[in-house]
This record gives structure tokens, C-alpha cells and sequence, in this order.
């Protein structure tokens, strides 16, 4: 019965994407790797320019590449100045890019931007647990820093795993490779996820290379015992799939029509691999060779030949690998075009979060979307960027929440525009501490009067508050509810619990007011 099952589902797939090629995909992405080309800050104008005629929706843009275990090179500059000298080199020989300056051009005009982190390597294997907790402090580091105003220094729209995999060597685990993604998923909460995986043509179609394909159970078994990729576990992780169906002219195949039918199998596998995992929503984007090596060809036929493909494997779009090889042969660009709805089409969210007292209040009003008005966009909104939003989706008006306690935090907003596409921005807020005190000191021989006040802002309207004191500090303190309280408990405090309305403290407790 599954393997009925599997195969009804392979066939609907099929018959139901046939009309994918026939229709422009509004997912078309192109990577942009400045470590191979040189300084690539005085082109970004050209890479904008270049994405925004030819429809490109994402620019893929490699930003760290491990070289070793808890070592490897970051291929931009160190922007936000947090960049641990002992984790490896900035910007090797000059090579790399402004990315602040990059994503801020990019996102004038729409394009959206995701960093790319070469993960392991032959001397760096997903089996090493102390290089695994290194690639999450480099994570940490693309999303920990903020600028005065709030926004991040670095506001990529997602991350991609590249060589997520074991490189080399003979005991691939899938396990240490989907938990090591897992880890990466809890760090970037709701910013989108994306990774390379593994099309390994052999695996496919090998060893005779006929186009009669083996089956999805042995290509998902061989590429997780010998890469460490098991494409099903790890779909429901990742809200992107980027199958490297790497094919040109020459070594493997000669035709256009086995171009494209290898293509749309590793497409079509992505797409099975998410619906067996139960997230057929998951978005699949094959990255297509626009390079010539391992004794292939690159042509504008295989161009083509790969784009059309990925949408017929059922795909959502498809990535062009690379852009420096595009623009050495401009005619490549014209299938990567013919098949891209024009402009770019993803919605550009921006976020304000204002948090005076303990109530934050988050503003999306001035998301746009090139192609669709404000009016049909929708946001919802992370309040502790954790990963799982606190709102549902709804109009682009004000939303507001409170705040635990005060201090700094960050917040996560994603906007999604009428065709289900989503993007997310982050910004950093500093709540307010809701008790203000008339006198700070009181002297013990004259006394005083102290009043005390308590604004916690319009979320907090209609909540319940009881004032405490200590004569024993406010460290540690003590849990409530889930919450930190910053009073050491002593028989002071429970004095004042129990008398919180008596002659010495009138008004301890109650209700707040509609304005909290």
C-alpha cells in the first residue's frame, strides 16, 4: 500500500506540474559567490541591475566558508565589528563584499538576499560536534547585531546551507546532519532556512546513465549513506530545497530532452521527499549549471533544457549557479529569463518596534510588493523572535504586546503577499521599566512620602499588579508564572503581599487602568 501510495502521489505530481513550465516562476534566484571573483563592492550596482531586468527574485550570496575544524573565512566585511579574529580571516586578499551595503541596494529593489555558509569540509565533518557549536556562533554572529536605529546590521532575508553534508570519507550519518540543521532552524527562528542538497547523477540514474531513473526509496537511501542526506528528514526543517542538478553538455548526458528529465526527477523527488515528510508547502528550487567544469559544456540549449525541468519536476523556481559565469556569457541569461515573471516578486517587508514602557508596539505599515498594493499584503509578527509567531496573519495595522520585563529583545516580522510569498525582516527593542518612584532614597531619621507608579502600557490594560519590596536585594530573585522577578523574597515582601492595601502601602494592588 505505501508503495502504491508513493507512486499514485509521483504520478498526480507529475500530471499536476506539467503546467509549471508553461507558467513564470516568480521564484528565480541567481548565486553570487565574491571569494572566486575579487571584490565585488564596486559591482553591486551591476548585480542589481543585472537581477532586476532579467526577474530574478533572490540573490544567493556566499558569506563564510569553513576551511577547517572551527576555523574558516568570512568572505564579507565585518560590518558589525563582533567578528571573533580567532574564528578565521575576514575577506582573504581583498576578495568579498560590503553585504550591508549589497542588502540595502538589493532591497530598494525588492531582490531578496540570503547569506550562504559553507559548512564542513574533509577536515570538518558533521560528526564534529565542537565545529558544530562554532558554525551556530557564526550563525549567532550574521544575527546578534543591531544598528542604533533597530534594524539589523545585517538583514538578510534567510540562510543557506552549503556543503550540509559529509565531504569525503566513508561514515556518512544522516542523523549528525539533520541535527545539526535542526540546531541551525532553532537559531534562525522564523527567517527562512534554505540548503544545497546533494544531486548526485549517479545516485539518479547511474550506472548507465539512460534516463530511466531508479526509484525514490534507493536515491534517498544512497544519498544518505554516502552524503549524509536524508531529503525527508530534513523537508520539514528547511523552507527551501535546492537540489545541485549540475548538467551540461558532454560527460554524462547530450540531449535536451536528458537534460531536463534529470532536472525534473531531482525536482520531482524534493517535492515527494516534502510531501512524505507532511510539508508538501515547502518550496523546491533546483540550482541549474550556469558554469562549464568537470568536463562539461555550458550552452544556452542546457540552460533551458535545466530551467524547464525544475518546473516540470514541480519545482517553484530555480537558482542559476553562477552569476560571474553569467555575465561572461550574457546569452545564458536569456533562459534564465524567458521563464522568470517579470520584476521582482516577493514583498519587501519593513518594520518599526517602539516600546516605551513594557507594551511594544510593532508597525509593518510600510511593507511593499512591486507587482500587488500595500492593501493586500498581510503581516504577523514574533514578538521574542523564538520562532513561532504570536499574532496571525492579518492587515498591515499596528500590533502591540507586553513585554515579560524590561531590557533588550528583538522581535521578527514576516509579510506575505497574495500569491503565499513570504518574507521577513527582524528589528531590536529595548522595553521600559514599568515602576518610576518619586524618592529613590528615604532617609530613616525624617521619612518621607514615596510615591509610586506603575505604567506598563496599553497591553497591559486591565491586568492585575501587586507591588513587593526586600530588605535582601534584587539578585537572584525568584520565578513567577514563568517570569524573572528581580526581589530577593524575605518576611518583608510577604508583609507587603499581606498588607498591600493597608496604611503603609495604599494601592499595593489592583487593577490597571485602560492605558495599563
Amino acid at each position: 500500500m505505501l508503495r502504491a501510495g508513493a507512486l499514485a502521489l509521483i504520478m498526480t505530481l507529475c500530471a499536476a506540474d506539467h503546467s509549471r513550465a508553461q507558467t513564470a516562476s516568480s521564484d528565480v534566484a541567481v548565486g553570487v559567490f565574491p571569494f572566486l571573483v575579487g571584490d565585488m563592492t564596486p559591482r553591486i550596482a551591476e548585480v542589481v541591475g543585472n537581477c532586476k531586468q532579467h526577474g530574478v527574485d533572490t540573490l544567493y550570496v556566499s558569506v563564510f566558508r569553513a576551511t577547517g575544524s572551527q576555523t574558516g573565512t568570512l568572505w564579507v566585511s565585518d560590518s558589525s565589528g563582533q567578528w571573533n579574529p580567532a574564528w578565521g580571516p575576514v575577506r582573504s586578499g581583498g576578495a568579498g563584499v560590503d553585504l550591508p551595503q549589497l542588502i540595502a541596494a538589493c532591497h530598494v529593489a525588492s531582490i531578496r538576499v540570503v547569506g550562504v555558509l559553507r559548512c564542513f569540509d574533509s577536515a570538518a565533518q558533521p560528526d564534529d560536534l565542537a565545529h558544530r557549536s562554532y558554525l551556530l556562533e557564526v550563525v549567532d554572529y550574521f544575527r546578534s547585531a543591531f544598528t542604533s536605529s533597530g534594524a539589523p546590521v545585517y538583514d538578510l532575508d534567510g540562510f543557506a546551507l552549503d556543503y550540509v553534508r559529509f565531504v569525503g570519507g566513508t561514515n556518512a550519518s544522516s542523523q549528525a546532519v539533520t541535527d545539526f540543521v535542526a540546531d541551525v532552524r532553532g537559531r534562525v527562528g522564523g527567517l527562512s532556512l534554505h540548503a544545497y542538497l546533494v544531486a548526485n547523477r549517479y545516485a539518479f540514474d547511474g550506472p548507465v546513465y539512460d534516463s530511466v531513473f531508479h526509484g525514490y526509496g534507493a536515491v534517498r537511501s544512497a544519498l544518505a549513506s554516502q552524503y549524509g542526506q536524508d531529503w525527508q528528514a530534513l523537508a520539514p526543517l528547511l523552507d527551501v530545497l535546492i537540489p545541485m542538478a549540475y548538467t551540461a553538455d558532454g560527460a554524462v548526458y547530450g540531449s535536451y530532452a536528458a537534460h531536463r528529465a534529470y532536472v525534473a526527477k531531482t525536482a520531482e523527488y524534493a517535492r515527494l521527499a516534502c510531501i512524505l515528510a507532511g510539508v508538501p508547502g515547502r518550496r523546491v528550487c533546483p540550482a541549474v549549471k550556469t558554469y562549464s567544469g568537470g568536463g562539461e559544456t555550458t550552452t544556452s540549449a542546457t540552460v533551458d533544457a535545466s530551467v524547464t525541468g525544475a518546473l516540470l519536476g514541480g519545482g517553484d523556481g530555480y537558482q542559476a549557479f553562477r552569476y560571474d559565469r553569467l555575465v561572461q556569457s550574457p546569452a545564458w541569461w536569456g533562459p534564465v529569463a524567458a521563464h522568470a515573471a517579470p520584476g521582482c516578486n516577493w514583498p519587501r517587508p519593513a518594520a518599526q518596534a517602539v516600546s516605551p514602557t513594557l507594551t511594544v508596539t510593532v508597525d509593518a505599515a510600510g511593507s511593499t510588493d512591486v507587482d500587488q498594493t500595500s492593501a493586500s499584503l498581510l503581516v504577523r509578527v514574533d514578538f521574542d523572535d523564538d520562532g513561532s509567531p504570536d499574532t496571525p496573519w492579518a492587515p498591515l495595522v499596528p500590533v502591540r504586546a507586553l513585554c515579560p520585563s524590561p531590557g533588550a529583545r528583538s522581535c521578527l516580522v514576516q509579510v506575505m503577499d497574495a500569491e503565499g510569498h513570504v518574507s521577513a525582516t527582524r528589528r531590536s527593542y529595548a522595553a521600559g521599566d514599568p515602576l518610576s518612584l518619586s524618592h529613590v532614597i528615604v532617609s530613616t531619621q525624617l521619612g518621607a512620602t514615596v510615591q509610586v507608579s506603575v505604567d506598563a502600557g496599553a497591553a497591559a490594560a486591565g491586568h492585575d499588579y501587586l507591588l513587593l519590596g526586600s530588605l535582601s536585594g534584587y539578585a537572584p530573585g525568584f520565578a513567577f508564572g514563568g517570569l524573572h522577578v528581580p526581589l530577593n523574597l524575605d518576611p518583608l515582601s510577604f508583609w507587603f503581599a499581606q498588607n498591600a492595601n493597608g496604611s503603609v502601602l495604599s494601592g499595593g494592588a489592583g487593577a490597571l487602568d485602560s492605558q495599563g
